[in-house]
């Protein structure tokens, strides 16, 4: 069992998450940033002071950025060769270049202390020297690479979690749903057995297709389908009563939002908006991108407060609350509540997500890889 559950495991998976990305310039100028600091402790260390010092920590940053940036490059290349190794060997053969790559700087600086007239040559014998810098190297090393290991494996955990916790959500929202429509078509099958024929079928390519749906990203073109064909089994059952006003900046129809992200919000405003009303009301629905922002806008009536009140669990706006936080963070928010317009006061449901393309979530999810 527990070696079933190693090798199902995202980093087992990916042995290309153990290694950081220094392919990308990021995580390299933190590797040179972290030899710098090494270099100024070990010059403090010496108690050297004044122009002296200034050498003696010219000398270290020269030897460390050489060890820093050369095992960069190694291990940018490693971690594009290795990418059907197992964990374990993609973690001992780094830490073994690691240390071959100190042993070559180690030995060139020893000689080149003898050739260059710079500074003292290093006082002690080749063979002490290369030793004891190749012992240092493979303990921080493998110290080094060990941490790497334990945050991928804690990553690709939270991850997991957060896909399993999405999934469960998304789960959520379609019983939700599938309970309101199956209740409009019950109310129909006595009087307009026609017509709730044509519900059932709209209903079914409604769940084929978000069923169908592998990731939990789609185009904004996709989501506002989903929402025709929920309106359509909705119109049905109010009739004249429910008129719908789009209005899509064709800019963002291929942005990229959370599948079932618009729908529920429509759906609230039918059942708690225009089918309280005496007589017709409209829905606006507004898709608009804002610089790097992408705005969707769910506009409906407020009824009199003398309709009659339908029971509201918050089921569904709290569920995309939830989604919108798993997936963007504080990147993205839920606003909702009255607000006034030039055709009188409605309530309005507010979504605000970054405005991503389908190359720049590929691209994002390449470099959350790469960080990794």
């Amino acid at each position: 069992m527990k070696r079933t559950a190693r090798q199902n495991s995202p980093l087992a998976q990916d042995p290309q998450a153990l290694i950081p990305n220094f392919c990308a310039g990021e995580a390299v100028w933190q590797l040179v940033f972290v030899m710098e600091m090494m270099a100024l402790v070990l010059t403090v260390f010496t108690g050297e002071r004044g122009a002296e010092a200034m050498g003696t920590l010219l000398l270290f940053s020269l030897y460390l950025q050489w060890i820093g940036i050369c095992s960069a490059i190694v291990l940018c290349t490693a971690r594009r060769v290795m990418t059907r190794a197992s964990v374990g060997l993609v973690f001992f053969v780094c830490w073994g270049l690691l240390v071959l790559v100190t042993t070559l700087v180690a030995e060139g600086a020893w000689w080149l202390s003898r050739l260059v007239p710079f500074g003292s040559p290093v006082g002690e014998p080749q063979h002490v020297f290369v030793l004891r810098n190749v012992a240092i190297s493979a303990i921080l090393s493998l110290l080094l690479l060990r941490y790497f290991w334990g945050r991928a494996q804690l990553q690709a955990q939270v991850r997991a979690d957060s896909e399993t916790r999405y999934l469960a959500l998304q789960a959520r929202i379609r019983p939700h749903f599938l309970f309101n429509a199956l209740n409009s078509i019950a109310a129909l099958i006595a009087t307009k057995p026609a017509q709730a024929e044509e519900m059932v079928l709209d209903l079914s390519e409604l769940f084929r297709a978000s069923l169908d749906k592998r990731n939990t990203l789609v185009t904004v073109a996709e989501e506002v389908e989903f929402v025709k064909t929920y309106m359509r089994i909705e119109q049905v059952r109010l009739g004249d009563k429910l008129w719908v006003n789009w209005e899509l900046d064709q800019n963002a129809l291929d942005a990229r939002v959370p599948l079932l992200i618009l729908q529920p919000l429509v759906e609230n405003a039918v059942h708690h908006g225009v089918s309280r009303l005496r007589g017709r009301g409209g829905i606006t629905v507004a898709v608009a991108r804002q610089h790097q922002k992408l705005v969707i806008d769910v506009e409906n009536p407020i009824p009199p407060e003398d309709a009659a009140k339908r029971e509201s669990t918050g089921v569904a706006l709290e569920n995309i609350a939830q989604r919108l936080k798993l997936l963007y963070g504080n990147g993205a928010s839920l606003i909702q509540g009255s607000a006034r317009t030039d055709n009188g006061p409605v309530y309005r449901a507010s979504i605000k997500v970054p405005y991503t393309t389908a190359d720049a979530v590929a691209k994002s999810v390449a470099d959350n890889e790469g960080d990794d």
